[in-house]
């Protein structure tokens, strides 16, 4: 029992010589430290408190209008917002402070568009393959944002499309040609299948919406591609999604820029991270 007392003394005196060498050298150290005993934490007591000793939070949202008035009624010297247009998100940091006076970075305004409920049904249904059925019920019940067209670019309405899409066949045509010679003989089978509508055939489309709210309204091309098979399969794929998106980024960072111009907050394209 004695032996384990004089080895927690033993103990104790190491660690308090070992905390007075290390305060010693804290004490040249930049940044203020101490040295503290293995279980001893630091508890803020700022909840105590009627007040907070700083402002600090983070505001979330899905509006640029909001984003920009929150940003711009908290703006503060050293302001920045960081756009992220790929993410189509962006992020205002309050008390970034700056090099001479850093500040904590912990007061935030941040936006995240999110994709409009036409745009979400677009996007879904890209490359999908459907049948007859689960086509035509698309069109018909986004038929306010979508126009066909032929094969010759004449247009025709969403509900006439959905219609002749309900009514698709497929033919096969099967033809076969045969050449007999004294020593030899050859034989030549073709198959081609064709679809067809009882109404003119939709060949592409056109969805008009807004993808993000706040942006303007796109024009959004489509191509229909049948696979034949005992029932036809309907594909509607987006033609230069990439482009479309690339527009869409472009539009969303250049929009925010323009609203901070008169503003104390500073923009950059962007992300941060302190």
């Amino acid at each position: 029992m004695s032996q384990q007392v004089d080895s927690t003394a033993i103990s104790q005196i190491r660690d308090l010589v070992f905390s007075q060498l290390v305060e010693e050298k804290l004490a040249g150290a930049d940044c203020p430290a101490v040295a503290l005993p293995k279980d001893v934490s630091v508890e803020s007591l700022e909840k105590l408190y009627t007040s907070r000793f700083r402002f600090r939070g983070k505001m979330e949202t899905q509006s640029i209008e909001d984003f920009v008035r929150y940003s711009s009624d908290y703006a503060a010297d050293g302001t920045r917002c960081f756009i992220n247009a790929d993410n189509m998100a962006a992020v205002s940091v309050f008390n970034l402070g700056t090099l001479e006076n850093p500040g904590h970075a912990d007061n935030k305004a941040v936006l995240a568009l999110k994709r409009t409920s036409p745009y979400t049904a677009l996007l879904k249904i890209n490359g999908d393959r459907n049948s007859q059925k689960q086509l035509a019920e698309w069109l018909e019940d986004w038929s306010d944002y979508v126009t066909g067209f032929d094969a010759d670019g004449q247009v025709i309405e969403a509900k006439r499309a959905a219609a002749a899409v309900r009514k698709i066949t497929i033919d096969a045509i099967r033809s076969a040609e045969y050449e007999d010679q004294d020593f030899s003989g050859k034989r030549s089978v073709m198959e081609s299948v064709e679809a067809k509508s009882k109404d003119i055939m939709p060949a592409a489309f056109e969805f008009k919406c807004i993808p993000y709210e706040g942006l303007g309204e796109y024009r959004i091309k489509l191509r229909m591609s049948i696979l034949a098979s005992d029932s036809p399969v309907l594909v509607l794929r987006i033609t230069q999604l990439e482009s479309y998106e690339e527009e869409m980024a472009a539009e969303f960072r250049d929009l925010l820029v323009e609203k901070f111009k008169n503003s104390n907050v500073e923009t950059f394209i962007g992300t941060f991270s302190a």
